[in-house]
């Protein structure tokens, strides 16, 4: 399979977790190794999973990992720093191929914490080919920094090979990048 760096755009968390979900459930199927960050409590994202179907035992054998992500605070430079360890947790000892749902600046309603996210995008896209995994970046649309919304949100589009636009439950495209550019 072709990894890919999703864009997923939501108005509707628990729509959003049932794609996040199917991803992860499709990974396992495939033998990879899955990874879900967020900054819910782990603990609640794990009885979630549960009830949506994927068995206790990818917890068990390590095989689905529930990073719980802390809100990073500071100046641009202290919240890219704790990004950046951030991110070596989440992909240390992973092994490829692997999928992950994750964004690492779990609040990006300031213009500083929305700006290090577009940047940590940015990086992580032109390196992608040696990510080795799929990877979602969920994007709840009404927390998005709003003076700027349209223009993080095209910023975003750039660095990410596929969008999915899923505002509702039964609402929605799927685009690749090069078409929203035209």
């Amino acid at each position: 399979m072709e990894r890919k760096h999703i864009c997923l755009f939501y108005e509707e968390p628990e729509y959003a977790r049932m794609i996040e979900f199917r991803f992860i459930r499709n990974g396992l199927a495939l033998d990879e190794q899955c990874v879900y960050a967020t900054d819910e409590d782990s603990g609640s994202v794990m009885l979630r999973m549960l009830t949506y179907g994927i068995p206790l035992k990818y917890f068990q054998t390590g095989r689905l990992k529930i990073h719980q992500i802390q809100k990073v605070i500071g100046n641009t430079e202290e919240i890219m720093d704790d990004c950046k360890r951030n991110i070596g947790i989440l992909l240390s000892g992973l092994s490829m191929p692997f999928r992950m749902v994750s964004r690492i600046v779990a609040d990006v309603s300031t213009m500083t914490r929305m700006a290090v996210e577009l940047e940590l995008e940015r990086i992580t896209h032109q390196a992608f080919e040696a990510f080795g995994g799929s990877l979602i970046c969920p994007y709840d649309i009404s927390k998005i920094e709003h003076t700027r919304k349209k223009e993080w949100m095209e910023k975003l589009c750039e660095n990410h090979h596929v969008v999915i636009y899923a505002p509702r439950f039964g609402e929605g495209s799927v685009f690749g990048c090069q078409e929203l550019q035209k």
